[in-house]
């Protein structure tokens, strides 16, 4: 005898209901894990933040929102102002950084892990859904490297504080 099954809850049909009046279009499949809800939630909230100062309702086209080599993708079409396309930007970079650090499976705290073999697989888990990913392949806080007219930055995201903190490598400027 089998255990009746419970309903599993459609986080993705709640997100799209809570934020459908700036999304164009049909609402598409987001390819990722359920760890990552939270993460798609707060980037949505950041989208419609960002869309709050344009002066005439924008709509915006969801490409695809997927996993790929342990973080979160995301493609969108936003015909929208600089400032408001500068704010969707980096609402987009923060749930890549927080997706890096975070569970897909279940949400917690995590960091990206690989199978073992040239061609391994990368996901990003916790230490309790790391089976078939043992070794880790990011160590300390997700970080990535830009360089601009003022110079070359490490922008380090901090999970706690969900914020990215800018460092000048160079005599830049740092913020």
């Amino acid at each position: 005898m089998s255990r009746p099954k419970m309903p599993v809850r459609d986080w993705q049909a709640e997100v799209y209901a809570q934020h459908q009046y700036w999304i164009a279009g049909k609402p598409i499949h987001m390819a990722v894990g359920d760890g990552w809800a939270e993460v798609i939630a707060r980037l949505f909230d950041r989208i419609e933040k960002a869309l709050a100062g344009e002066p005439v309702p924008t709509k915006i086209a969801l490409i695809d929102v997927k996993e790929k080599y342990g973080t979160i993708r995301v493609d969108l079409l936003a015909p929208v102002g600089p400032e408001t396309e500068a704010a969707i930007d980096l609402a987009v970079l923060l749930a890549e950084m927080r997706s890096e650090c975070t569970c897909d499976i279940c949400g917690a705290p995590g960091t990206v892990r690989s199978t073992l073999g040239q061609s391994g697989w990368l996901a990003a888990r916790c230490e309790d859904h790391s089976d078939g990913f043992p070794r880790r392949v990011v160590k300390g806080p997700p970080r990535r490297r830009i360089q601009d007219r003022r110079g070359t930055f490490d922008l380090v995201y901090d999970r706690r504080t969900d914020t990215i903190m800018e460092t000048a490598v160079d005599g830049g400027d740092s913020r």
